[in-house]
């Protein structure tokens, strides 16, 4: 079975929303062993969404189209689907239901515009969405490829891909070849040295088939192993030796990369026992949003600050004035003081502290757009780091908080838990 991925929406086309969707469908489809090789974006446009629809289906078994199922005069989804099938839409009873379910809990009523979602191509399967109005769809035709297609929003098209979707081609796909993906982190340590380690195990593993490429970023390299396995290998027992012979050689540094930076360092904080506070200037909060976008983060999120201004700084942190007057808000000695601080106010295990200047204004020859001070504080140190990150303030203040969230995680996996 061959996949391909239609994204629907003239706010995809002209940049306003980012395709997130179409790379969670083609991971999720790679992972059981579906290979996809085409990506389509397209405007809300029925005569295009069924041309592509046609193009695909001469090279493919699989189409999955996101975007266009809603209730408005440009969700043109359905009725192409109809048409690239020769069938007529109809009234679905489950999809009907379903959706008065969910206004009720909604406390809104089923008028006659949300009515025109529960209507599909008569070869369609409407599958349920919890989060939304607009059910998926799997779509069957004898001669056609199976078409699968679900809402745009990404939070309904995960749901329905979850429950609905995987489930079903994963026994479709069970007599199959899987094609396996790992990511791991190895913390500390240059690519060039950890190549030098492992040159051997690499030669081993990719004589078995087993591709690794070796990924460098910040303050870490990630080591990306693919791998398609015949349907009677264990494929998960291979993987299971690989990380046991990378743990054998670099222990704690290293880390699944499979899941968010963030989603790691609260595992590691909630086995430990350990907790975090934060601090921010610059990234305005950014920081503590992606650890509290973390199910679960309040068993070792203990809270942070926002001090955007000085007054802020002096007020709920204790900078003294004299250190801004001399050497100023994004400087070592106020990362350091919002770091420490930070702990103190929380009482919790790591602070983190982080000024600088996002921009685009602010900058001086000194201090040029993108210098951003850093500071942990643990039990025994306050370390201080300076970056000067690239681009615009967006890009800035991301790249704060990943650098913020990969120094903690090198204290981590450094040291053993605090007591």
């Amino acid at each position: 079975m061959k996949g391909a991925i239609i994204a629907i929406g003239d706010e995809l086309c002209i940049g306003d929303v980012v395709n997130s969707n179409a790379a969670y469908l083609a991971r999720k489809c790679t992972e059981i062993g579906i290979p996809v090789d085409r990506h389509v974006t397209v405007g809300d446009n029925l005569e295009h969404i069924v041309a592509e629809l046609q193009r695909l289906a001469i090279e493919h078994d699989l189409i999955l189209t996101t975007g266009g199922l809603g209730p408005t005069h440009d969700d043109r989804t359905k009725e192409a689907i109809a048409q690239f099938f020769g069938v007529p839409l109809q009234h679905s009873e489950q999809a009907e239901q379903w959706i008065r379910q969910y206004l009720t809990l909604q406390q809104r009523e089923y008028t006659e515009r949300q009515a025109t979602q529960s209507t599909v191509p008569a070869c369609c399967k409407p599958l349920y969405n919890a989060y939304g109005t607009a059910p998926g769809l799997w779509c069957e035709k004898s001669g056609f490829p199976t078409v699968i297609a679900l809402p745009g929003v990404p939070a309904e098209m995960r749901f329905i891909v979850a429950n609905s979707v995987l489930p079903e081609l994963q026994q479709r796909v069970r007599n199959q070849p899987r094609i396996l993906l790992r990511t791991y982190g190895i913390i500390g340590i240059p690519e060039a040295e950890l190549f030098e380690q492992l040159s051997e195990d690499v030669r081993r593993w990719e004589n078995e088939g087993i591709t690794v490429a070796f990924l460098p970023s910040a303050k870490l390299v990630r080591l990306r192993f693919r791998w398609t396995a015949p349907p009677s290998v264990s494929a998960e027992e291979r993987i299971a030796d690989i990380e046991s012979v990378l743990r054998q050689r670099f222990g704690r540094r290293v880390i699944s990369y499979d899941a968010p930076l963030e989603a790691t360092i609260g595992t590691l904080l909630a086995e430990r026992g350990e907790t975090l506070a934060v601090a921010e200037s610059c990234t305005g909060g950014y920081l503590g949003k992606r650890i509290t976008d973390i199910p679960g983060s309040s068993r070792y999120f203990l809270g942070g600050i926002i001090v955007y201004s000085n007054e802020a700084k002096k007020r709920f942190l204790d900078v003294p004035q004299e250190i801004l007057d001399t050497v100023g808000a994004v400087s070592r000695e106020v990362a350091e003081l919002l770091a420490a601080n930070v702990r103190t106010a929380f009482s919790s295990t790591y602070g983190i502290g982080i000024t600088g200047i996002a921009g685009p204004g602010g900058g001086t020859p000194q201090k040029p757009v993108g210098t951003v001070w850093i500071g942990i504080a643990t039990p025994s140190a306050v370390t201080p780091h300076l970056f000067h990150f690239k681009g615009d303030r967006e890009t800035i203040r991301r790249a704060a908080t990943t650098h913020a969230l990969l120094l903690l995680l090198e204290q981590l996996t450094a040291t053993t838990p605090a007591t």
